[in-house]
């Protein structure tokens, strides 16, 4: 039977290498779950597997849609499960690849349902909070909602702002709309699966952090970015242009930063995500193995 292996890893932790021969050795091919993979054009930026590494062994998830375009979590696993199903039915095993954890998390648990706030829901928040702030979006929570803990993620204005669109859009309390996402089946429930972990020193961390934004860098990121935003590409507020490599590029190209300034911000911010990957990654997910 077709297994599901999950291997996870901070940023520039040498995931690629290391899914190139385990899937090799265990006759996978390779799923990518990194998000920032999945833009076109957006290849020295994200350290995407070369295409010699990708005719080595089968790789999906990358370049999948335009840098402009949105992606969520339920495109993905829409996409997800479509390359499961064709890759099992060939008889092989998937190796999902990547350090975006949401995603990665999508093939253990649910992580999206059909609950889609409209674009009016969505403008009425912006509007709420604009106008009122933080405070105006946990009252309106609250009012729609009685018996919610007053503390219930009160200083997560984000989640607050998620759960007020879903009360708004469902009709329902916050609990009876969480229970009912729970009450979701399990993701692919007739494959085992193994979870993965690849640990790196954190010395060795910020030395690849380093060497691989100079080298980005050495490759043309600034080029790549400059045809990207020429090519109208990278919109702003957009997930690909808030990647990192992109967003400070992009500050750079708009006079928002010096060039001495970039490469050192681009190794602060990539250390800034390590370091939030690694504290997601504990809390998040129960690892069958860690990889030394």
């Amino acid at each position: 039977m077709p297994k599901l292996f999950l291997l996870a890893g901070a940023t520039a932790s040498g995931k690629t290498e290391f899914a190139l021969r385990f899937a090799q050795q265990h006759h996978c091919e390779i799923l990518s779950c990194d998000a920032s993979a999945f833009y076109r054009g957006m290849d020295i930026g994200t350290a995407k597997p070369t295409r010699e590494e990708q005719q080595m062994v089968c790789h999906w998830g990358i370049d999948i849609c335009e840098p402009n375009e949105y992606f969520s979590i339920k495109d993905f696993v829409r996409y997800a499960q479509r390359c499961v199903e064709e890759i099992t039915q060939r008889g092989k095993n998937v190796l999902v690849v990547g350090g975006s954890g949401f995603y990665l998390k999508s093939f253990l648990e649910p992580v999206a349902d059909e609950v889609s706030p409209s674009a009016e829901i969505q403008q009425e928040i912006a509007d709420l909070e604009a106008v009122g702030g933080e405070k105006a979006c946990w009252e309106r929570l609250k009012a729609l909602d009685p018996n919610l803990p007053f503390d219930w993620e009160v200083r997560n204005i984000r989640k607050v702002k998620k759960a007020l669109a879903r009360c708004m859009a469902t009709g329902l309390p916050v609990q009876e709309s969480l229970r009912r996402f729970q009450r979701q089946p399990v993701p692919y429930p007739s494959l085992p699966k193994v979870t993965l972990y690849l640990c790196v020193p954190l010395e060795v961390m910020k030395l690849r952090i380093r060497l691989r934004t100079h080298a980005m860098l050495q490759k043309g990121l600034i080029e790549e970015v400059r045809l990207l935003q020429k090519q109208g590409k990278l919109l702003p507020n957009r997930p690909a242009s808030l990647a990192i490599g992109y967003r400070e590029t992009l500050a750079f190209l708009q006079n928002k930063l010096p060039f001495e300034a970039l490469e050192s911000s681009i190794v602060k911010n990539t250390y800034a995500l390590v370091k939030k990957q690694g504290t997601w990654f504990r809390h998040q997910i129960a690892f069958d193995r860690y990889l030394y």
